[in-house]
């Protein structure tokens, strides 16, 4: 019930705010496409960059929690108060280090995901099958 009622808002959304075309959510400058997309229920900033990356209009890293999770356990940027907090250090962190394209990004935050699936979890993490266990700052006790 509740899925459809959110689906129902999108689609309202889309028509009375976009003309029902969402391509032009998409095209504006980065930050103006983040805050039309955070309109949408259920979309945060992170939600909303997994869309710009993957529709292939804005290069930008989009982590979920295990890419999240890898990179902050790694040293890039520090686990703040909320995961907003988190997300932004990591972003910061790991920013001068990225490249500007898309397809890039996009296995990049394929990769980080499934090694925080697989390898990096959140619970009983698999430290000694990690091939960077050796570089990382949560294997090493810092």
């Amino acid at each position: 019930q509740q899925r459809s009622t959110r689906l129902k808002e999108c689609a309202l959304i889309a028509l009375n705010e976009f003309g029902g075309d969402l391509r032009t959510v998409l095209k504006p400058p980065f930050a103006k496409a983040i805050k039309a997309l955070k309109q949408f229920p259920g979309f945060g900033e992170p939600g909303a960059e997994k869309i710009l990356l993957f529709t292939k209009t804005h290069p930008v890293l989009a982590l979920d929690s295990n890419g999240l999770r890898v990179l902050l356990r790694l040293g890039f940027g520090s686990e703040k108060k909320n995961y907003s907090a988190s997300y932004k250090s990591a972003r910061e962190a790991i920013a001068d280090q990225l490249v500007d394209n898309c397809d890039a990004l996009i296995e990049t935050h394929q990769l980080l995901r499934q090694h925080g699936k697989t390898i990096c979890k959140t619970n009983k993490p698999r430290c000694d099958q990690c091939p960077v266990s050796t570089v990382c700052n949560f294997y090493l006790g810092q």
